[in-house]
């Protein structure tokens, strides 16, 4: 991300792509943030998951695995969408230390914790447990949060506090397709945590 972001403001040809990616981003809106979330936190992680882990071989499973994180991730990716529209507002749109600091803060120590993880976590979970009374049950309570949702927190801070630094660090127009990267990197990661977090309950 540290090279993404050197090779933006030096070099002519990623600058050239990445204004007709934001040309792209404005004129589509909140169904970039949708459909860019859609690809890079759903269907590129089963793609991943069919080839390293099935040996190549799709089966329907995989299909429905698919149509669960894309509804959830592409909601999140409009939520965050808006989310960055607010933090620009509040705290300005340069790439300024007054600017870049508050917002990763607010970011990673409010909102990520007390809202996109949680609910991500949550989601999944109620998946899983088909939205049954009881998974209800369980993602409402305290301990579901402490032992599912803190370690992920804990491990998308290694990745979203360096990742949001380099976001913020962006004209408004690329935040999204640059958080798009990253996303494909954390769900890796978020996903392993929560498969390991299921196995050990």
């Amino acid at each position: 991300m540290a090279m993404f972001l050197l090779a933006y403001f030096t070099h002519d040809g990623t600058r050239r792509f990445l204004s007709a990616v934001a040309g792209v981003k404005q004129e589509s809106g909140l169904a970039f943030a949708f459909f860019s979330y859609v690809l890079a936190a759903a269907l590129l992680p089963e793609i991943l998951r069919i080839v390293f882990f099935q040996s190549g071989r799709p089966v329907r499973r995989n299909f429905f695995n698919f149509l669960a994180a894309g509804a959830g991730w592409g909601l999140m990716g409009m939520v965050v969408d808006v989310f960055y529209r607010y933090q620009a507002a509040w705290f300005g749109h340069e790439a300024s230390l007054a600017s870049v600091v508050p917002k990763v803060l607010v970011d990673q120590f409010l909102f990520s914790p007390l809202f996109s993880n949680p609910v991500m976590v949550g989601y999944f979970a109620l998946c899983a447990g088909r939205f049954r009374r009881e998974a209800w049950r369980e993602v409402l309570q305290i301990g579901f949060y402490i032992e599912q949702v803190v370690p992920v927190v804990v491990a998308g801070w290694m990745i979203w506090i360096p990742g949001v630094t380099v976001v913020y660090s962006m004209p408004q127009l690329l935040q999204i397709p640059i958080a798009v990267t990253i996303q494909c990197f954390w769900v890796l990661v978020f996903t392993t945590v929560g498969q390991r977090l299921a196995r050990r309950a």
